[in-house]
């Protein structure tokens, strides 16, 4: 008598002796929103995603400067927490601002800067409204060009491409969409279209929406584009249902130089009206790879409004909006910090620190609405411009200065500055802690660092083996103290060793700080 045997295969059990005989199973599990939630809510938690001990498995570094945002080189610590610092607004903000109430705006942007002048360029959502477009439809939205010699004092051209009947822009470059993503592509071969953009695009007829979707457009100078509104690249969010039927209106598009790939930072909205994060990539702009979740908000009365994130030394740093429904009438958010070591998992940057707060006074035009849209390295600053507006609680408030205080006013633009490397840092009081890090594995010589210490304290720093035992001469005994705040601090030892005899040797910083704050190394 034949054996009768069960042979898993995936999700089907075959019976047999001849396993000819599946049965039947769902070509999908089931699964609870429930469960939906807290899987998404854990994706940007470093110590879930993360559950190997890397402590003593080496790492390669580079010239990149080794940020302290993570515990990815980090191998022990004692006596030290992480601190996430603010950026500051620039006083003269905001740096571009509607000539008027709604329908005008300097809403959804995109920024370039450039070698050549002008060396700013920004294309910014600068109409809300709907108006006339042929046969006898309407669209919305328009998009505008603006320009800059230093990134703080905008000018806008006068173009008059287009005109739209209600404002007053004369820079109008595409008369319709939401600018959601742009690029230069000096490697493009034809040079009609060298810059791209994608827009999302809404269209009615007779009242009836029509079209809300997204179109590639292209333009050889960034002023003269040209869209087909024959084939979108995606589709917009329709429902709040799983599987999503699009993607939601708060999306952004970017180009990643390391992966060499067009990303899109798309939002999701899940059932119950969850706003979170999700990522997708191509190498076209129309052939996409799957989206894959990446982050929800850790509190029940908070979610993921938008996502801002760019290379940053050789990782990936984002911008988060958490946008708390029940503040304002006007989508109230604030922005923390988080990073990414693939640009597929993302981890939050000292939880629940705010990278940019309410200001509890309100008493600015960006008091409760934060949105950052674009990060660029200027110099020895990292430069982050964002969209605000002031809500019900701002235009309430009679401090708030006349100039922004409209009904119904559209988004300005504004400007916050960090010093480099200084996102987050590791900090020591008056008793000493220490850093360790996993064996390092490099191929230069000068240490450095970017550090912040107090009247009084100090840092020094020491060579350790694979298995944590100090190398002379790179001990903390023959360490000169590094003294006083700079983003570029070389350390050394009393006879002046370089570190090349340590070139690909498995070794370890040991960081000994005492009132200070460490933001980042590098070996050069």
């Amino acid at each position: 008598m034949a054996v009768k045997k069960i042979i898993p295969v995936g999700d089907v059990e075959l019976e047999g002796p001849s396993a000819l005989t599946p049965k039947p199973v769902s070509l999908g599990e089931s699964t609870e929103i429930d469960e939906v939630y807290t899987t998404w809510r854990n994706r940007s938690n470093e110590q879930v995603m993360f559950p190997l001990d890397m402590a003593d498995l080496p790492v390669v570094i580079g010239q990149d400067r080794q940020l302290f945002v993570d515990n990815y080189i980090i191998a022990d610590t004692q006596n030290v927490i992480r601190e996430v610092h603010q950026p500051r607004r620039y006083d003269g903000n905001p740096v571009l601002a509607p000539p008027g109430p709604k329908p005008d705006t300097v809403g959804e942007m995109c920024l370039l800067h450039f070698d050549t002048a002008p060396h700013f360029r920004m294309w910014y959502t600068s109409y809300v409204g709907h108006h006339p477009w042929k046969n006898g439809q309407e669209i919305r939205q328009a998009v505008s060009y603006a320009v800059s010699d230093d990134g703080r004092h905008w000018q806008k051209p006068v173009l008059d491409l287009y005109q739209i009947e209600g404002s007053r822009e004369r820079n109008f470059v595409i008369p319709y969409g939401i600018i959601q993503g742009l690029f230069y592509d000096s490697w493009e071969s034809d040079p009609q279209k060298r810059f791209k953009a994608i827009l999302s695009v809404e269209r009615k007829e007779q009242g009836e929406r029509v079209v809300d979707t997204y179109y590639v457009h292209t333009s050889p100078d960034g002023i003269h584009w040209n869209g087909d509104f024959s084939y979108p690249t995606l589709q917009k969010l329709r429902g709040y249902t799983l599987p999503q039927g699009g993607i939601g209106d708060t999306s952004l598009f970017w180009y990643d130089p390391m992966r060499r790939k067009y990303v899109g930072d798309i939002k999701f909205v899940l059932p119950g009206k969850q706003r979170c994060r999700g990522v997708i990539e191509s190498d076209d702009l129309i052939h996409w790879s799957r989206p894959t979740p990446t982050m929800f908000e850790r509190a029940d009365d908070a979610q993921v409004y938008g996502h801002c994130s760019c290379v940053y030394q050789g990782m990936y740093l984002g911008f988060r909006w958490i946008f708390l429904p029940d503040y304002s009438r006007r989508h109230s958010s604030y922005v923390e910090l988080d990073c990414s070591r693939d640009g597929h998992v993302w981890t939050r940057v000292g939880a629940g620190q705010p990278f940019m707060a309410f200001n509890p006074n309100h008493d600015t035009w960006d008091a409760t609405i934060m949105r950052p849209q674009a990060v660029l390295e200027v110099g020895d600053e990292v430069w982050i411009y964002y969209m605000g507006a002031p809500t019900e609680i701002e235009l309430n408030n009679p401090d708030l200065p006349s100039a922004v205080c409209i009904e119904d006013v559209g988004f300005s633009c504004g400007l916050a500055t960090v010093k480099r490397d200084r996102f987050a840092s590791i900090n020591a009081g008056e008793q000493v802690g220490t850093v360790m890090t996993r064996p390092l594995d490099f191929k230069n010589g000068a240490l450095h660092l970017n550090a912040q210490i107090a009247k009084g304290g100090e840092i020094n720093v020491a060579v350790l083996t694979r298995d944590a035992q100090p190398i002379a001469p790179w001990t903390i005994e023959s360490c000169s103290a590094l003294h006083g705040d700079s983003i570029d601090m070389p350390v050394s030892w009393l006879d002046e060793s370089k570190l090349t005899e340590l070139n690909d040797s498995s070794v370890r910083l040991q960081f000994d700080l005492r009132s200070a704050k460490l933001f980042s190394f590098w070996i050069d």
